[in-house]
C-alpha cells in the first residue's frame, strides 16, 4: 500500500513539473510587445505638437503581447545626425519607425531599413521619391503628407498683394530642398496640384518668377545671407519646411520684417510669429492620422497597402497687424475665406 502511495506521490511530482515546464515555456515563447522607434527633430514646435498628439491617439493601440514600447531620439535636424538615428533605430530591433518632417523621411530612405517606417509632415511624398503615388504606400513606407494646397495660398496672397516675384530658400547639400522648390516652380507655373484638388485651374496672374538661393542653412546667419542676395529681386518670400528649426524660421521672419517683405508660409504657426498669410494642415490631426496608421502596420497591414493619409483640417490665418506695417489692404473676398484673423 505505501509502496503504491509513494508510486501515485512520485508520477504526481513528475506530472506537476511537466506542467509547469510547459507553462513556462510557452510563457517564455511569448514575444515581447512590438517596439516603435521615434524619430523627433529637436528645436520645432510643430513636431513636438504632432507627436503630442500621436501619443494620446497612439495609447489605445495594444497587441497581444501588450502596449508596444516606445523609444524616442531627439537629434539634431541636420541630416547626418537624423540618418544616424535611423541607423540606431534599426539596431536596437525596432518594428516600426515613425519620422518627423521631410529631412527625416528622405534621410530615413537613404538607408537599408528592414522593417515598416510612417512618416508625418511630408510636403510631397510622391516628389521625394517615397511613396509611388497618392494612392498606394511605398515599399516599407507611407505616412502623412503635411499638405496643405499651396495653390490656394498663392492665389489668394496674389488676390490682396498682387506680387509677380516669389523668393523661396533652398539648400545645396539637401537634395530633397531642390526637388521642393522645383516643385513648387511647376505648381506655379503650370497649374499642377499634388494631390488633384479642385485648384488645377488658376488664372494666369498667380506669380511665376520663383527665385530659388542656395544656401547651407547651417544656422540664422547663413539664412539672413541667403534674403540678402535675393531681397532686391523679390516681393515676397515663402517660408517652408526647408528651414529645419524654428529659431531659423523665426530670424528669417524678422529679418524680412525689417526689409519690408512680406512672408507666406504653410509652416504651421507662422503667421503668429510674423508671417502675413499662412495655410496650415493642423499638426493635431496629422498626429491623430500618424497613430492611426501605426495601429494598422502593428495589426499586421504592408505599408504598400496603406496609402498616405492626407489631412482634412486645413486653416487659412491672416496677419492684419503685419499687413497694416505693410501697407496692405486685405480683400474682403480674402477675408471671407480666413480661419483666423489676428489684430
Amino acid at each position: 500500500m505505501r509502496k503504491k502511495i509513494s508510486v501515485l506521490l512520485l508520477s504526481g511530482i513528475f506530472l506537476f513539473v511537466e506542467i509547469a515546464g510547459f507553462v513556462s515555456g510557452a510563457a517564455a515563447a511569448t514575444p515581447p510587445p512590438p517596439l516603435v522607434a521615434v524619430i523627433l527633430p529637436r528645436e520645432n514646435a510643430r513636431f513636438q505638437s504632432m507627436h503630442a498628439a500621436f501619443l494620446r491617439a497612439f495609447d489605445s493601440v495594444t497587441t497581444i503581447s501588450g502596449k508596444p514600447r516606445l523609444y524616442v531620439q531627439s537629434p539634431n535636424p541636420d541630416i547626418m545626425s537624423l540618418r544616424n538615428s535611423i541607423r540606431k533605430a534599426t539596431a536596437i530591433g525596432a518594428d516600426l519607425i515613425v519620422v518627423y518632417g521631410t529631412r527625416a523621411a528622405t534621410a530615413a530612405k537613404d538607408e537599408d531599413f528592414t522593417e515598416p517606417l510612417i512618416f508625418a509632415d511630408v510636403f510631397e511624398p510622391v516628389a521625394m521619391g517615397l511613396v509611388p503615388s497618392l494612392h498606394q504606400g511605398g515599399n516599407l513606407i507611407t505616412g502623412v503628407c503635411g499638405y496643405a494646397p499651396v495653390q490656394t495660398l498663392f492665389k489668394l496672397f496674389q488676390e490682396t498683394f498682387g506680387a509677380a516675384r516669389l523668393g523661396i530658400l533652398t539648400e545645396s547639400r539637401y537634395p530633397a530642398a531642390k526637388v521642393q522648390a522645383e516643385l513648387l516652380h511647376k505648381m506655379i507655373c503650370r497649374h499642377v496640384d499634388p494631390a488633384g484638388s479642385a485648384d488645377q485651374v488658376l488664372q494666369s496672374a498667380v506669380p511665376c518668377r520663383l527665385e530659388a538661393v542656395t544656401t547651407d542653412l547651417q544656422g540664422a546667419q547663413g539664412v539672413i545671407q541667403a534674403i540678402k542676395k535675393i531681397e532686391e529681386k523679390i516681393d515676397v518670400i515663402y517660408l517652408s519646411d526647408i528651414l529645419p528649426t524654428d529659431q531659423q524660421a523665426d530670424e528669417l521672419l524678422a529679418y524680412a520684417r525689417q526689409a519690408g517683405l512680406p512672408v507666406i508660409s504653410q509652416r504651421y504657426g507662422a503667421a503668429v510669429n510674423g508671417a502675413l498669410m499662412t495655410l496650415e494642415a493642423d499638426p493635431a490631426e496629422q498626429g491623430e492620422k500618424l497613430a492611426e496608421i501605426a495601429r494598422r502596420v502593428i495589426e499586421g497591414e504592408l505599408p504598400e497597402d496603406v496609402p498616405p493619409l492626407i489631412p482634412r483640417r486645413i486653416s487659412l490665418t491672416i496677419n492684419l497687424a503685419v499687413a497694416r506695417q505693410f501697407g496692405i489692404e486685405v480683400p474682403f473676398s480674402v477675408l471671407t475665406q480666413t480661419t483666423r484673423v489676428l489684430q
